[in-house]
């Protein structure tokens, strides 16, 4: 004698309330895992909102189709042409300067404004004051990094 086929499969169905108990427990267990991680995007979120940023990110999303019509159609002007051209130029560009350098140099270009603008720059320099100015070591180095400079420079 064979058995019978099955015919009907009763499949196990959760209830609701059981599936949401078991959403809000797993949202629990991931945010009890990750809770670091949440509360720097709370942080993210606050001064993104501080700034006023967020509101134009929403902004932006909601009309997203019409601002980036707008972009598309401002970025179409011929004026916008030359920098289209030379864009994957400037990209490889950017790819080969030494950032590390560019930020010192920055940083040493900040600091040299700022220290102009405490001196007054009326004053008239002689031959002897800037004879006597390479003895300062601050001088003499920055003289010679300039001339090491238009060096590599004139390469």
């Amino acid at each position: 004698m064979m058995a019978k086929a099955i015919s009907k499969i009763k499949r196990y169905e959760v209830s609701r309330e059981d599936q949401v108990e078991q959403d809000v427990q797993e949202v629990k267990e991931a945010v009890a895992d990750h809770k670091d991680s949440i509360l720097k995007g709370v942080e993210l979120l606050k001064a993104l909102d501080d700034e006023g940023s967020l509101d134009a990110m929403t902004a932006f999303v909601k009309a997203k189709d019409e601002t980036l019509a707008n972009v598309v159609k401002e970025i179409d002007k011929d004026q916008y042409e030359p920098l289209l051209r030379n864009l994957p130029e400037l990209v490889f560009l950017l790819g080969e300067i030494d950032m590390r350098g560019i930020r010192e140099l920055s940083l040493r270009l900040n600091h040299g404004l700022e220290t102009m603008k405490g001196r007054g720059t009326t004053d008239h320099t002689s031959f002897l004051d800037l004879a006597k100015a390479l003895k300062d070591p601050e001088i003499n180095r920055s003289i010679t990094m300039l001339l090491h400079f238009l060096k590599g420079m004139g390469k």
